[in-house]
């Protein structure tokens, strides 16, 4: 008995530490698979809190990059657009300086008018909102491109929607600077509300007025809008990640699905959450930004799933714009994550097991202490190779989201071959798999050639020299994507040495619409620079690429010891064919004719249209004179052939005048006024001609512009007055009118008669403003002595030939008839017989208006012209006025009297008065009155006299025989 005890307990003493061991490896075990559990939950929690981060922090940085591409664009096009509104004022403001020093010659009111012809109607921008304004430093308006009301009126005083006064403000500024860009609030007749103006002005200094031009600043947003929202539509990321936007109104901007686009959305509603409203008024208040969580109502797949996305808005747009992660695709990801950690755990479990099944073995032979140990150095192992494999995984899963996902392309370069890329290169290169851009070459994907001429290979090799040598280096480059289509791409190159070797990491963008931008605006900047120095009717150079070119060959010809010549080409009675064709057809005529031009001069020689019918022909590298005259000759040979237009042919002739440098001057303007001189001279002497300058012509021209400079004075200082001759009947003795004739109270000259300046005058418009004074003072006089009641009977005014051509006569006429309170019964209407014989049926037509205004019409110097009695019967005239070059030769000349007596005999028989001027003898008066004519005017009866002269005449008249 006592042995089986013995026994039992000897066994249980041999099984108790067995038994314990097992039960304590049970229990260890336990608290193992425990443990395992445990750390699984919480490492699949971290993970999941970490990845909820990492989206966050990735979708804020998405939406601040955006915000900050959308801002920098923003200013950039903002400073685009006040470059080009200062771009257009610059182009208006040349072409007020072209044509004011092309007829810098004419009154201030004409080059105003030429000016405004050429800039009103001028109209740029896209929707062609753009024009010009112009006012004088007064604040006057002097012109208008869209309210012509505004012509005329004083604005210094208006203000725009904001209070300030916009044009005494730009005045002030103006005074100060030549140019100024300011902004304003304005509102168009037709518009309801003001809208905020980009605007630049610049000032003409020599007519005292300035330029002004704007666009609204809305234009320019919207375009920035529609860019902003091209830009946000095509950005994407990952499988189903795109940027959502909304205006505060609601309406969608930017969407993944592209059917919400323009719809309002505030409505939507989604398990009880208002989510659009919610989105659009958090982004109004809060201007950082702000996460939102959300049940999405729209998904590629599913509807209605959990979302966390980062909001923020762009008050300049009044958008709101975000982007974020599906929750439950988070979890989908999570669920493949738990997968992997349960495996893991099980393996784990597994291994411990088997483990603990050698340990048991183990403790069996070396019992516990082995087995303490070993277990010891198990678990450590354990623990240092879990933390490993966690800390490796993790970096890879942000690097791999990184290499992946960025917005920039991502190329790996090795050797010249590509050998990985990320999601944004298949993108940009438009590839159905990574497999074609993976082993290509940079060249492979690109044209032959690079746009600047060099081989796509030898380039590609010289980029990558230069990055292995400067370790960074950045680029542009032209490649061609999958489907054919060119894209522009910025590179940058880093090189990076690794254990296999060295590799080139490529950082690649797009930058095809930013170089599609950039080109526009070298071609807008190229053809307003062509506009600034080429004429826009023919195509040549105008007077400032020619002042280029004239300096650039008169310092190649002092250098080369040679001459130059200038060739000032005026086209013979141009206005006569332009009036006749009709000035479209005139511009065509033009443009023909300057090609023939071009074609008779040499390819270094320059063609350059001045203005109107002016041309230069600049004759470069002669060797001598005899060079020019070759020249010359060839141009007047190439005009010898009739031109055909409209079925008519015509018979073009050239008034030329030359000068040579370096004889005719050291400089170009004294070189180009020289050639101007002398083609005025071959006018003067016929037309179709050429003439050479010489010294003689600029001391006649000289005095001529002395003379004409010092008419515009007179008028403004009122130097002028009239003298009247009475007008005698002699079968009354009575005075039955008088010949306002016109004289000059000359500062240094005295009285001066108008043989001294008229025929300046006529050479340029003064003659109309002077003629114009004439009408309005000799009314003014007759009709203060009517109201005398002096009776001075009819008033013969001097009409020139120029106010007649001018179309304003008429209106004239009668607005100075109301304005006195003239009567036009008191009017006769003196006309030169050349000027009614020039176009008769013009003359006819003009002189029927006159008439039917009730003003008598008289023949001036009658007999002097070329009349044809077929056409003077048609004239509706009321008296001839017998040239006193023919009464003055009356006692000496049988011709003389012949003709004096058939002009009496031809006014008798069409029923007209007949008046004979210049009698100064008694033998010339009864010669005139024996022969049927009782009105006569001369020297005989009285000269000229002044006002006051005139009315002691009338008080006192008996009779003037």
């Amino acid at each position: 008995m006592l042995s089986i005890k013995k026994q039992n307990i000897v066994k249980w003493i041999v099984f108790l530490p067995v038994i314990a061991v097992l039960l304590t490896f049970v229990i260890i075990l336990a608290m193992v698979i425990s443990f395992e559990q445990a750390d699984y939950v919480r490492s699949l929690e971290q993970a999941r809190i970490s990845y909820v981060k990492r989206s966050k922090i990735q979708a804020q940085e998405r939406i601040d990059k955006l915000i900050d591409y959308i801002n920098v664009n923003e200013t950039l096009l903002r400073n685009e657009a006040k470059e080009e509104v200062e771009n257009i004022v610059n182009l208006g403001y040349k072409i007020m300086s072209d044509t004011y020093y092309e007829n810098s010659s004419l009154p201030h009111e004409k080059i105003i008018e030429n000016i405004k012809s050429k800039l009103k109607d001028v109209r740029f921008f896209n929707d062609l909102s753009g024009y010009y304004t112009i006012f004088d430093f007064e604040g006057k308006c002097i012109m208008h491109g869209v309210n012509e009301s505004l012509e005329g009126k004083n604005l210094i005083n208006m203000k725009d929607g904001e209070g300030n006064f916009i044009i005494r403000d730009s005045i002030e500024s103006l005074k100060k600077y030549s140019a100024y860009a300011s902004t304003w609030s304005w509102k168009n007749p037709h518009e309801q509300v003001y809208r905020k103006k980009i605007g630049y002005s610049k000032h003409f200094a020599p007519l005292d007025i300035f330029i002004i031009s704007g666009r609204y600043e809305d234009t320019i947003l919207e375009k920035i809008k529609k860019e902003t929202q091209k830009v946000l539509l095509n950005t994407k990321y990952g499988e189903y990640g795109y940027i959502f936007a909304y205006d505060y109104d609601g309406y969608t901007i930017s969407h993944g699905n592209h059917e919400f686009i323009g719809k309002n959305r505030l409505d939507v509603v989604v398990n009880d959450q208002f989510v659009i409203r919610d989105i659009v008024e958090g982004g109004k208040q809060i201007a950082e930004g702000f996460f939102m969580n959300y049940t999405a109502s729209y998904h590629p797949i599913d509807k209605d799933r959990q979302k966390v996305s980062f909001i923020r808005p762009i008050p300049q747009f009044k958008w709101v714009i975000g982007t974020g992660t599906y929750l439950l695709e988070e979890n989908n990801a999570f669920l493949e994550q738990e997968k992997i950690l349960k495996t893991k755990m099980q393996a784990n479990i597994a291994n411990l097991v088997l483990i603990s099944v050698v340990i048991m073995s183990l403790i069996v032979v070396l019992m516990f202490i082995i087995s303490v140990k070993l277990r010891s150095i198990l678990s450590r192992y354990e623990n240092h190779l879990l933390l490993n494999n966690k800390q490796i995984k993790e970096q890879k899963m942000v690097f791999e989201t990184l290499y992946q996902k960025s917005a920039d392309g991502i190329w790996l370069l090795k050797e010249g071959v590509f050998i990985d890329c990320n999601e944004a290169i298949m993108k940009m290169f438009k590839a159905k798999d990574k497999k074609q851009l993976i082993n290509v070459t940079l060249a492979e994907v690109s044209p032959d050639y690079q746009p600047d001429g060099q081989n796509s290979c030898d380039k590609s090799h010289w980029m990558n020299s230069i990055a292995a040598k400067e370790g960074v280096h950045k680029f542009e480059w032209y490649a061609q994507a999958f489907d054919g289509t060119f894209l522009w791409l910025s590179v940058v190159m880093t090189t990076i040495f690794m254990n296999q070797g060295k590799i080139h990491h490529c950082s690649v963008r797009d930058i095809t619409a930013r170089k599609a931008l950039e080109e526009e605006n070298k071609k807008q900047k190229k053809l307003l620079m062509h506009q600034v120095e080429h004429d826009i009717l023919t195509g040549l150079p105008n007077r400032n690429l020619l002042q280029d070119r004239l300096s650039q060959a008169m310092k190649k010809a002092s250098r080369d010891n040679k001459v130059l010549g200038i060739m000032f080409v005026d086209i013979d009675k141009f206005k006569t064919i332009n009036d006749s064709l009709g000035h479209d057809a005139g511009d065509m005529l033009l443009k023909t004719i300057s090609k023939r031009m071009q074609h008779s001069v040499r390819e270094t020689d320059t063609v350059a249209r001045l203005s109107g019918d002016e041309f230069i022909v600049l004759l470069d590298g002669c060797k001598d004179v005899n060079d020019i005259f070759v020249a010359i000759k060839k141009l007047v040979g190439a005009f010898q052939e009739p031109f055909i237009f409209s079925n008519e042919s015509f018979r073009i002739t050239m008034s030329i005048g030359v000068s040579v440098y370096p004889n005719d001057g050291a400089i170009a303007s004294k070189l180009l006024k020289n050639a101007d001189i002398a083609m005025y001279k071959a006018k003067s002497q016929g037309r179709n001609r050429y003439v050479f300058f010489d010294q003689e012509m600029n001391q006649e021209t000289n005095e001529h512009l002395e003379v004409e400079k010092s008419l515009y004075k007179a008028l403004k200082n009122e130097e002028f007055a009239l003298y009247y001759q009475p007008q005698v009947n002699l079968k009354t003795g009575e005075i039955v009118g008088f010949e306002a004739l016109l004289r000059w109270n000359h500062p240094q000259r005295g009285l001066t008669a108008p043989g001294y300046f008229i025929h300046i005058a006529e050479e340029s418009e003064l003659i109309i403003e002077l003629g114009n004074w004439v009408i309005r003072e000799a009314m003014r006089q007759f009709k203060v002595w009517y109201d005398k009641g002096l009776h001075p009977g009819k008033v013969a005014i001097n009409i020139a030939g120029k106010q007649l051509e001018s179309g304003h006569l008429i209106d004239f006429i009668l607005q100075s008839l109301k304005e006195s309170g003239c009567k036009a019964e008191w009017i006769e209407m003196e006309i030169v017989e050349r000027f009614i014989m020039k176009d008769t049926t013009k003359s006819i037509a003009l002189l029927k208006r006159f008439r039917e205004l009730g003003l008598d019409i008289s023949i001036d110097d009658f007999g002097t012209g070329h009349s044809s009695l077929a056409y003077l019967k048609q004239l509706p005239i009321t008296k001839l006025k017998i040239d006193q070059s023919f009464v003055q030769n009356l006692e000496d000349s049988s011709e003389d009297r012949a003709i004096a007596r058939t002009i009496i005999e031809l006014g008798r028989g069409l029923g007209l008065v007949v008046l004979a001027e210049g009698v100064e003898t008694k033998v010339q008066k009864e010669f005139i009155h024996s022969s049927g004519c009782e009105l006569m005017q001369g020297y005989l009866f009285s000269k000229p006299v002044d006002a006051n002269a005139v009315e002691v005449m009338l008080k006192n008249q008996r009779h003037m025989l």
